[in-house]
């Protein structure tokens, strides 16, 4: 793991929660936490307001006097403007109050508004060894607002994208349109078979104006000669007399 010296990011969201360490520095995680600190419930369950331990805080009280408490953390989600890739900072015990100081800045900067993808942020990192081991000062600092309108733009959708946030798509690309599923004999296109109901509906239900049953006409067929007529059983079919032509003659 590499100790970057320093970041420069933009921030997306700072978390607020809580936690109360043991007194030697090491890799064993906190003896309690909250990972909301405006919730006031730790992750075992505990009313975080009825708390002995609680320190609000935690730069106003000495290193001895803060290790025993439980004390505010910040948790930065950031983007670094290097790269545009995603970053988690964590500051905790000497690193707090700068980052309280931070959101602060961010917070009342008029210019901002709210848009803190705007603002972009150098911050250092200071190794500090005392008497339960090295820790690391982080010192947050807003260098410059980002003026260019395309670095604006590219930044506020990785914003919205990694808090969760639908993205609007660019100017002259639409969103895909569905394919439908069929379409009505005057080729209406439908996409659900409620619609398809709603359209078809209209053509089967309505009778004709003239109340007379529609009648389609046959396909024209040949008429095949007349069969001669099969004589009875038992009668001799009658011939007709056949007519001696006349004799014009004279």
């Amino acid at each position: 793991d590499e100790i970057a010296d320093e970041l420069n990011i933009i921030v997306v969201d700072i978390l607020t929660g809580r936690a109360r360490w043991s007194e030697e520095i090491s890799d064993a995680g906190p003896l309690c936490a909250s990972l909301d600190a405006k919730g006031d419930i730790s992750v075992n369950g505990d009313d975080c307001s009825r708390c002995e331990f609680r320190l609000d805080t935690p730069w106003s009280s000495d290193a001895a006097e803060r290790r025993k408490m439980c004390c505010l953390n910040y948790t930065i989600l950031g983007i670094t403007l290097s790269d545009y890739m995603p970053c988690i900072i964590r500051a905790h015990g000497i690193s707090a109050l700068p980052l309280r100081q931070l959101i602060s800045q961010l917070r009342l900067n008029r210019q901002l508004r709210g848009e803190y993808f705007r603002a972009a942020i150098n911050i250092k990192s200071q190794e500090k060894t005392g008497k339960y081991g090295t820790a690391y000062a982080l010192h947050p600092k807003i260098v410059e607002l980002i003026t260019d309108e395309t670095k604006i733009e590219g930044l506020k959708a990785e914003s919205n994208r990694l808090l969760g946030a639908p993205i609007p798509l660019p100017v002259g690309r639409p969103e895909e349109e569905p394919e439908p599923l069929g379409f009505t004999p005057e080729g209406i296109p439908f996409y659900s078979e409620a619609e398809k109901d709603r359209l078809l509906a209209p053509a089967a239900a309505e009778p004709p104006a003239t109340g007379e049953p529609v009648v389609t006409p046959a396909p024209a067929v040949a008429e095949a000669p007349a069969a001669a007529k099969e004589p009875e059983p038992g009668k001799e079919e009658k011939k007709e007399p056949t007519k001696a032509p006349l004799d014009l003659n004279f």
